[in-house]
C-alpha cells in the first residue's frame, strides 16, 4: 500500500498488481506452490484470497480506478506449470470473482490466445476491460493489436518489444511508419544502454 501511495503521490497514473510470471501472488494462486493449510490455502477460493485482499488495500489507499492487475493463467514459467485446467480455471474463476466488487482499473492476462474460453470468461466475470498480451514467443505488431480490439477481443493490449525500441510508437504506429528493430542483447541490461538510446522519427 505504501509502495502504492509513494507511486501515485511521485505522479504515476496507478499501479498494476503483478500476480503472475511465478512471482509471489502468483505463487498463493497455484497448487504447484501454495501448500498452506490455513484459512490462504486449499481451495481455489482459499489461494485466491491473498491477492484479493492486497487488491482491496491497494484500491483503498489510491482507488480503484488507478489499480490494475496481471495474471498468467497456466503460462508454466519459473516453476509453476498450472497444468490441471480444472483448477486452472476454478481457481481464475474464484479470483475474478473477488476482484468484480472492487471496480478494478483493468484486467491484464497473458495468454497465447487472448481469444480463447479461460479469457474470456475472466473477462465477462471481473467485469473489468481487458488488457491482452499474448506473452513472450510472438512480439506485438500494429497489425495484431489492432485485429484484437477491432474484433473486441480485448480492450487494449500489452506492447513491449516495439516499445522498448521505439520511444514514440504510438506516433510511428498512426503514421503508419517505419519502426526501429529491438535489440535483443540489451533487454534486462544494467545500463542505459536499450533503453534510452533508441532514434526518435523527429531525432
Amino acid at each position: 500500500m505504501a509502495a502504492a501511495r509513494r507511486a501515485v503521490d511521485a505522479g504515476l497514473d496507478g499501479v498494476e498488481l503483478h500476480s503472475a510470471n511465478g512471482y509471489l501472488l502468483h505463487e498463493f494462486l497455484a497448487p504447484d506452490t501454495n501448500h498452506r493449510t490455513d484459512a490462504y490455502g486449499g481451495s481455489p477460493q482459499a489461494r485466491a484470497r491473498l491477492v484479493v485482499e492486497v487488491a482491496r488495500a491497494v484500491a483503498a489507499e489510491v482507488g480503484p480506478g488507478r489499480v490494475g492487475i496481471r495474471i498468467s493463467p497456466a503460462h508454466g514459467v519459473q516453476g509453476i506449470p498450472e497444468a490441471d485446467a480444472d483448477d486452472v480455471a476454478a481457481t481464475y474463476g474464484a479470483l475474478v470473482d473477488g476482484l468484480a466488487p472492487l471496480g478494478l482499473a483493468y484486467l491484464s492476462v497473458l495468454r497465447a490466445d487472448p481469444t480463447d474460453e479461460l479469457t474470456q470468461d475472466l473477462r465477462r466475470r471481473s467485469g473489468m476491460p481487458l488488457v491482452a498480451n499474448r506473452g513472450f514467443s510472438t512480439p506485438t505488431t500494429r497489425e495484431s493489436a489492432s485485429a484484437l480490439v477491432d474484433a473486441t477481443d480485448a480492450d487494449a493490449v500489452a506492447v513491449g518489444r516495439a516499445l522498448i525500441a521505439n520511444p514514440d510508437l504510438v506516433e510511428r504506429w498512426r503514421a503508419g511508419a517505419d519502426e526501429n528493430e529491438p535489440d535483443p542483447s540489451t533487454f534486462y541490461g544494467t545500463t542505459a544502454e536499450g533503453y534510452t538510446d533508441y532514434p526518435r522519427l523527429t531525432a
